[in-house]
C-alpha cells in the first residue's frame, strides 16, 4: 500500500466512524465495495428481465410506476406481491393505502396473504414519516405508496374548504421526502414502489403541451431508479364483450440496468387480473427458449427440456414439470443479448382465448376452445 492509499483509508475510517452511528453504515468507501441493485421479483419475466433488466423491482431502489386511471397499476403490484409472498421466505410489506381504496375482497382477489402485509391509510406527512422509520428498521421487503396524487400536505388538511392553499405544499413535502430517504434506503434491503395517476393538464394552451401531466412535482422524477409508464393497448373482447385488456409496459427511466426504452406487454383480464403464463411464455420465446408452431402450439427448442407440444394455457404446468424434472425455474432465465425485447414486435398483438384461459390443468385443457379475439 502506497502512502497515498494509506492516507485514504485512514480518511475512511476515520469518515465512518464519525458517521456510522448516525446513519447505521459506511458513508463512504471503495468502488470495489458498491453492489449491485438486488431484485424483488414479480412473477412476470417480461417486466423483470425486459423492464427492469435486473429480475424485478430493485431492492434499495425506487420504481415509479404511473399511467392514466384503471391501466393496472395497484393490481400490478398487489399481484407482484401475491407471487413474493410465495416465494421469499418471511416476505412482508408495507401497503400505504393513501387513496382508502382498499378492501378485504381486493386483497382477496389478489391472492394476498394478509398476515404478510402491513396497511396504513395516513395521507398526510405522518405516512411518510412512518416509511422512513420503517427504512431505518429495515422491516419490509417492499414499501407501496398508493398513489402520490392522493398525498396531502397537513397545512392544507387544517385549513377551512373555502380558504385559499398553496397547492405545492405537496410537491415540497415529497421532495423532502426523497432528499431524507435516499441514503437509507440504499443502505436497506426494501423495494420502495411509488404509484402515481397521471391527471389532464388543465394549463394545455397548445396542441403541443402534454395533455396529461404527472402531479406531485419533479422529485418523483429524479429519485425514481426505474421509471414505468402503463398504458391500456388493445381492448380484449369475447364476441361483443370486452373482457380486458392488453397493457403496455414502457421503461422511462432506468438506472438499475441497461434496459431503458424497452416495451413489453400484459395482458389483463378483468375476472383474474394479469395472466402471468403469458408473460412467462413472450419470455421464452423473445429469449429464444420455445418456438411456435402452427394451430397456436408451442415447443421447447431443446427437447430435453420438454418434449412434446403445448398450448397457453399450459404454461405454468409444464414450468412446473421442468422445475421438478430438470431443477430450472423458468422465471428465472436471464436473457443473453440486450436487445431481445426491442425486436420482439408480436408482443402486442390480441391473444386468442386459448391464450388467456391460463388452465394449468392439463387434462381439462384438450377441450379449450380457439376463438380469436377482435380489438
Amino acid at each position: 500500500m502506497t502512502a497515498k492509499e494509506e492516507k485514504i483509508k485512514k480518511f475512511l475510517d476515520k469518515t465512518n466512524k464519525t458517521y456510522k452511528k448516525k446513519y447505521g453504515t459506511d458513508v463512504i468507501y471503495f468502488g470495489s465495495e458498491v453492489q449491485d441493485f438486488k431484485p424483488l421479483e414479480t412473477g412476470f419475466p417480461t417486466f423483470d428481465y425486459g423492464n427492469s433488466g435486473i429480475g424485478g423491482f430493485p431492492r434499495g431502489g425506487v420504481t415509479l410506476i404511473h399511467g392514466a386511471e384503471s391501466t393496472g397499476k395497484s393490481s400490478f403490484v398487489l399481484e407482484s406481491f401475491a407471487f413474493s409472498q410465495n416465494v421469499v421466505e418471511d416476505f412482508s410489506a408495507l401497503y400505504i393505502d393513501v387513496e382508502g381504496s382498499l378492501t378485504k375482497t381486493f386483497l382477496e382477489f389478489k391472492k394476498i396473504n394478509p398476515s404478510k402485509i402491513t396497511v396504513t391509510r395516513l395521507n398526510c406527512e405522518d405516512a411518510l414519516a412512518v416509511a422512513e422509520d420503517s427504512l431505518k428498521e429495515n422491516i419490509y421487503d417492499a414499501i407501496c405508496m398508493d398513489s402520490l396524487a392522493k398525498f396531502e400536505s397537513t397545512n392544507v388538511l387544517d385549513k377551512d374548504i373555502n380558504e385559499s392553499v398553496s397547492r405545492g405544499a405537496r410537491a415540497k413535502m415529497l421532495s423532502e421526502f426523497f432528499r431524507r430517504s435516499t441514503f437509507i434506503l440504499r443502505s436497506s434491503d426494501t423495494a420502495l414502489i411509488c404509484i402515481n395517476q397521471e391527471i389532464e393538464n388543465q394549463n394545455r394552451k397548445t396542441p403541443y403541451d402534454p395533455p396529461t401531466i404527472l402531479p406531485c412535482g419533479k422529485a418523483q422524477k429524479f429519485a425514481a431508479n426505474l421509471r414505468i409508464e402503463l398504458k391500456r393497448s388493445k381492448a380484449i373482447k369475447d364476441g361483443e364483450k370486452k373482457i380486458g385488456y392488453k397493457v403496455s409496459f414502457t421503461s422511462i427511466k432506468n438506472k438499475i440496468s441497461n434496459k431503458e426504452k424497452t416495451m413489453t406487454y400484459l395482458t389483463y383480464l378483468y375476472d383474474r387480473g394479469f395472466v402471468r403464463e403469458l408473460s412467462l411464455l413472450d419470455y421464452l420465446i423473445t429469449t429464444n427458449y420455445v418456438k411456435k408452431l402452427p394451430m397456436n402450439r408451442f415447443e421447447f427448442v431443446d427437447k430435453n427440456l420438454y418434449p412434446d407440444p403445448f398450448k397457453p394455457g399450459q404454461m405454468i404446468a409444464v414450468a412446473n414439470r421442468i422445475k421438478e424434472a430438470n431443477n430450472l425455474d423458468l422465471f428465472s432465465i436471464e436473457p443473453n443479448e440486450s436487445s431481445l425485447f426491442e425486436k420482439n414486435e408480436s408482443a402486442g398483438d390480441i391473444p386468442t382465448i386459448d391464450e388467456i384461459n391460463g388452465v394449468e390443468d392439463l387434462e381439462n385443457l384438450q377441450n379449450t376452445k380457439l376463438e380469436t379475439l377482435e380489438s
